[in-house]
This record gives structure tokens, C-alpha cells and sequence, in this order.
């Protein structure tokens, strides 16, 4: 590293966590970060960044073009917070009950601004065009980037870069690896209508409980017996409603059931939807019942490439960051359908604190902390290697 990025970073320490304690003290869900938008589009206005028209939605895609010719390189930040009441008690603690960033996307929109007002200012640093794309909607279906590919932006773009805050590492470790990385997701909901009746006249009824619990039976059994053991599948049945609480003396006509599935490989997932669906109509049909299935295709499984994944690990290196050998897991990121069109990477940057005085603490929870202080600084320099990486092995 040449030194440049790392003075740059340590400039720009303070703003950073500044920005992004400010977005955590104001978050808004998903599709609905409107304030979020226009703070990010004030804010690349002030700086003389201009925006791409057409882009839906609260997502902000910036164009920086450089002095000298390069590739199109984009780096992306999802902006949405989550439905829960933040439990921390922090002078910077949302102000929005119910709602939270438990997820470290404001730190990914304060990091990514910063780089943004660093290279507006030292253009002469850029070599092509970047795109800082600030992406709504990530946490909820059908996810914010799907909508920006069919706006277009993956046709400007010829490598897509992100990280996202680890909170269970330690500041100084990041997690890559090419390959899957994060699971293809598939939602299904069942209604399965009967006839209900008095539980003494059975034979008068038509109990939709019974093919129901048929079904969850049958569903759990589908990563065993109709995927290769080779292959990770896990299906989950998430609910499962019917009756009245209490009231033993009422067949009840409907029950309502659903759940997810989760597969590193996409044509996998849309099997096991599939298989989801030929069930419940089978078993529903062999008792007699109506069966109505809803089935959502989520985020297809997330692929780190070859190329991205060099020049993160390169980047790393020269920064002496601990490279992290975790494996695949079963969370979904719709940073996915950048990497179906452009090569694309996303590394994960450990944000607990290093010295272990605080426990860290899980994704998607009301107590989610992150060390901003020492890593917030060190994803900045991070990401702004990771330009300067990409520069030098893809010129």
C-alpha cells in the first residue's frame, strides 16, 4: 500500500463516525429510507458528485469520473435498518422506536460517503469512473438491488466492491473467500381449507390438520431424501396455525403453514421450492383438502469471484489485516444479483472490539454493537485500498 489511502483514511477518522453515528440515530426500513436518501444525495451535491438519473426508488447511484482512463468500478452500500427497538443505551441510539440498525448499514453508507468526499477531492487518485451506489431495501424481499440491475447500473459497472461489518470478529480480522458464500433463499406459504365440524362427528368433518402435519413431516424429510447429502440444504417449517387456543371440541376448516428454505446453490433452492409445492398438493389432494401455495424466490446464493476475491485478500496484506478462513453460511444478501452480471465481491470487516472488554454481539439484534471507533477507520482505509488493489491488477 502506498502509504496515500492510509493518510487519507486517518484524515477523514472522525467524519466517518460521525456520519454513521448519525444515520444510527435515525433509521428507517426498508423501501421507506426517504430522509436516509436525501441526506446521501445533499451530501454528494455538496461535493460535486453527480447522480444517475432513473435509478427507482430511495437507491442513489454517484459518479465520480476520473482524470485518467480505467475501469468501471462500483462500490455499493446498503442504507435500510431493521424492525426493532434498539436496546443500548448510547448517546447516538435510534431515535425511532421500533426501529434499528442492527445490521451495520450505517456504517457501510458512512464509510462509503466518506470515500466519495475523499475522491472528489483527490481526483487525480481516480483512474476510470466510480460508482458509489447506495442501495435501499437489502433486508426485505424482493431487495433493493435487483431493481438497480434492472435500472441498469451493472451495464455501466465493470467490477461491483462491498463489506459489510462482521460484529462476532475483532476489528483487524476480514472474512473472504471466492465462491458461495451466502445462501439462496426461498420463502413458502400453505393454506390448506377442510371441513370443520364438532370433534364428536369426525365423519362429518374433513380435518385439515391432519394432511397439515402430514406435510411438516414431509417437508423436513426433503434435505434427506431428495437432495445429495453432498449438497447444504436446510428447510424450516416457520408457523403453523389453526383452531382456537384452547377449544378442544372444534375441527377447525383451515390451517395456515409456511417457512424458508436455504441452499448454497440456486437451481437447488428452486427444487426444493418446488418439491415444497408438489407435496402440499399431493398430500392435500389424497385427503381431500384445498391446498393454496405461495412461493417467494428470494435472494439467489451470493458468489464471491476469483478476480474480486485477489484483490481483497491482496489489499488485506498490505494493510496486515487477519484473514479469516470462516465458512459459507445460510444468511441471504441480494448483493447476489450484482454477481450474476458483473464479477463482483463483498468482504466481511470484523467490528468487535479487539480487546474483548466488550462481548460482542450477533447480527438482527436489539443490543448490535460495533466498535466504530477503531472500526470504522480501518474499513475506510480498507476500502480505499481495495480501489487502489483493483487498480493495479486490473490496468
Amino acid at each position: 500500500m502506498s502509504g496515500t489511502m492510509k493518510k487519507l483514511a486517518a484524515a477523514y477518522a472522525a467524519e466517518v463516525i460521525k456520519n454513521r453515528r448519525y444515520l444510527h440515530a435515525h433509521p428507517e426500513l426498508s423501501f421507506h429510507e426517504t430522509n436516509t436518501a436525501q441526506w446521501i444525495r445533499d451530501h454528494l451535491a455538496a461535493i460535486g458528485i453527480p447522480t444517475l438519473s432513473g435509478i427507482t426508488g430511495n437507491s442513489t447511484v454517484g459518479v465520480l469520473k476520473g482524470t485518467q482512463p480505467g475501469p468501471s468500478i462500483g462500490f455499493r452500500a446498503d442504507i435500510d435498518a431493521l424492525g426493532l427497538t434498539e436496546m443500548n443505551d448510547l448517546p447516538y441510539k435510534s431515535t425511532h422506536p421500533g426501529i434499528m440498525h442492527a445490521c451495520g448499514h450505517d456504517a457501510h453508507t458512512a464509510v462509503l460517503m466518506a470515500m466519495a468526499e475523499i475522491f472528489a477531492s483527490h481526483r487525480e487518485l481516480v483512474h476510470g469512473t466510480i460508482y458509489f451506489v447506495f442501495q435501499q431495501g437489502e433486508e426485505f424481499l424482493p431487495g433493493g438491488a435487483q431493481q438497480l440491475v434492472k435500472d441498469g447500473i451493472m451495464d455501466r459497472i465493470d467490477y461491483m466492491f462491498a463489506w459489510h461489518a462482521a460484529a462476532l470478529e475483532k476489528v483487524g480480522t476480514v472474512d473472504v473467500a471466492a465462491g458461495v458464500r451466502e445462501a439462496a433463499v426461498g420463502t413458502y406459504d400453505i393454506k390448506i381449507t377442510g371441513k370443520g365440524g364438532h370433534g364428536g362427528f369426525p365423519h362429518k368433518a374433513n380435518n385439515p390438520v391432519i394432511p397439515a402435519a402430514e406435510l411438516v413431516s414431509a417437508i423436513n424429510l426433503i434435505p434427506a431424501l431428495k437432495c445429495d447429502p453432498l449438497e447444504n440444504c436446510t428447510v424450516s417449517v416457520s408457523y403453523f396455525q389453526c383452531g382456537v387456543d384452547g377449544v378442544a371440541n372444534v375441527i377447525p376448516e383451515r390451517v395456515s403453514m409456511g417457512g424458508n428454505a436455504r441452499v448454497l446453490n440456486t437451481d437447488l433452492r428452486d427444487f426444493v421450492m418446488k418439491e415444497i409445492e408438489r407435496l402440499a398438493k399431493a398430500i392435500c389432494a389424497a385427503h381431500q383438502c384445498q391446498c393454496d401455495v405461495s412461493l417467494v424466490y428470494g435472494y439467489p446464493a451470493n458468489t464471491i469471484d476469483a478476480t474480486c476475491n485477489d484483490i481483497f485478500r491482496k489489499a488485506a496484506a498490505s494493510m496486515g489485516l487477519t484473514v479469516l478462513d470462516n465458512p459459507p453460511v445460510l444468511g441471504a444478501e441480494d448483493f447476489a444479483y450484482y454477481a450474476q452480471k458483473k464479477p463482483a465481491g463483498i468482504a466481511k470487516l470484523g467490528m468487535a472490539d479487539p480487546t474483548g472488554a466488550i462481548a460482542p454481539t450477533s447480527h438482527h439484534n436489539p443490543c448490535f454493537y460495533i466498535d466504530d471507533e477503531k472500526g470504522l477507520p480501518l474499513a475506510l482505509e480498507y476500502m480505499l485500498t481495495v480501489y487502489e488493489t483493483a487498480l493495479q491488477e486490473l490496468m
